[in-house]
């Protein structure tokens, strides 16, 4: 009986090793999934970008699948073979700028295409951290026109952690194929469930990502860090005289696990700028720094680099810089720019306007809330209107100072700023002309009654 019952036992197992599910797919070394939100006025861009990844195609490897919504079209899934964009699902009209619809398609693609590691690229318009708005075509990710909806910097972070939830692991490689998203902004609302992001700084080419190119590059066995150095030679070599011609762009690959060292020296620096005066330097950095599509996102290390090569500049200033420019540096493992608009552009965007006027809405972004860089920018523009009523003042001319308190019921802080430096120019360095002494001393009460509420 012993004899028999080991014959069966081993039978059994053989059989059900020899058994597979019907719908269990091979695990392979990684699957590219393309959210490609072609519901917008880039519709013909994103019908190129599925041909040119079918001219490489998925192999024993690779899987690669796109959902695509075609401008006033119905969306569907596609598996990209060799030569051929294959439709696995019809998905109707749907909103790809509702968060949710990411999610959805990470929760597809892991149970129908699994991996050991996941590149997950969201292709439409961008703005790094910006809502819609006015210029719509530079606001938001992930644009469906047909909905006029679009992907929020915090639904993004929701959205990806929702997605490393699914998968199990953190997302290899999270790609914009987009404008103007490699931001401090954008890398803190996901830096806890991606590898590697890779993005650009300025405004992409209508052309963007080469992804034959790219997808040539992938190898089996390949690594994350392997694969994201690729994706950015790939991309810089296309577009400097390779399949995409020539333009100017900008392609870099941010390493999340150097992103907080990162994130602590801009709350360095934001403290070091906020102590003392140093609204003019800043001002004077921003004349030169790199500018991007958004003239309110600015390349992080250029304006570090600007700021210690101002003269004046204290101490603590410099060493938040130079602790600014190491961390991001050791951050940022390739950054590859084409064409010369973009030459002083290392890596990594932030927002800081040259006007000092904080968007109300940025003060709700998660970076905002751990980091003193919105209160350091609003600092600094009430530090520059009390730096420009003393210069009037010391000048002869009072028009600053009227305005001052024709408005000081409205920015008490402002008010209580201005107050303080006037009394030190005028009652310490003797700077009142005076011609204007009479008015002046009426309108400084004035401004001391309605910082003291009377």
């Amino acid at each position: 009986m012993k004899r028999v019952s080991s014959i069966i036992v081993v039978v059994t197992l053989l059989l059900c090793a020899a058994y597979t599910p019907a719908n269990a797919a091979a695990v392979k070394d990684w699957t590219v999934a393309v959210f490609l939100n072609a519901d917008n006025n880039l519709d013909s861009f994103g019908v190129e970008d599925q041909r040119e990844m079918a001219k490489v195609g998925s192999s024993d490897f690779l899987n690669i699948v796109s959902l695509i919504d075609r401008e006033h079209g119905p969306a569907q899934i596609n598996y990209i073979e060799k030569n051929n964009i294959k439709k696995v699902k019809d998905m109707g009209e749907m909103d790809m700028g509702d968060y949710r619809q990411f999610v959805e398609f990470a929760k597809f693609v892991k149970e129908n295409y699994p991996a050991k590691h996941y590149c997950f690229t969201i292709w439409n318009h961008g703005s790094g951290w910006k809502n819609k708005g006015t210029s719509a075509i530079y606001r938001g990710i992930s644009y469906d026109d047909s909905s006029n909806n679009h992907i929020t910097n915090a639904q993004l972070g929701t959205a990806v952690a929702e997605v490393s939830k699914i998968l199990g692991q953190k997302i290899d490689i999270l790609n914009f194929d987009a404008c103007l998203m490699q931001m401090v902004e954008v890398a803190h609302a996901v830096k806890d469930n991606v590898v590697y992001m890779v993005a650009s700084e300025e405004l992409e080419p209508g052309k963007g990502a080469p992804y034959d190119d790219i997808l040539r590059g992938v190898k089996a066995g390949m690594n994350a860090q392997a694969y994201a150095l690729n994706w950015v030679n790939a991309f810089a070599k296309s577009y400097n005289g390779g399949s995409q011609g020539f333009d100017e762009s900008t392609q870099s690959a941010l390493d999340m696990s150097k992103f907080g060292p990162v994130v602590d020296s801009v709350n360095g620096l934001a403290k070091a700028l906020m102590t003392g005066k140093n609204t003019m330097i800043v001002k004077a950095a921003l004349a030169k720094v790199q500018k991007f599509g958004d003239p309110g996102n600015i390349d992080l290390v250029h304006f570090a680099e600007l700021l210690q090569a101002q003269t004046g500049v204290d101490a603590a200033v410099k060493t938040a810089c130079d602790k600014v420019i190491a961390a991001v540096k050791a951050a940022i493992i390739i950054n590859k720019v084409t064409g010369s608009t973009t030459k002083n552009s290392k890596g990594l965007a932030i927002y800081l306007p040259a006007n000092l006027v904080l968007e109300s809405k940025y003060n709700g972004l998660c970076f905002a809330k751990a980091t003193m860089w919105d209160e350091m920018i609003a600092a600094l523009a009430k530090k520059e209107a009390a730096e420009r009523v003393v210069a009037g003042v010391a000048a002869g001319n009072l028009d600053e100072m009227r305005s001052l308190v024709a408005e000081a019921a409205q920015n008490p802080e402002a008010s209580r700023l201005a107050l303080q430096e006037l009394n030190f120019a005028v009652y310490s360095e003797n700077l009142l002309p005076e011609s204007i002494k009479g008015e002046f001393e009426n309108l400084f009460e004035a401004l001391k009654n309605s910082v003291s509420g009377k």
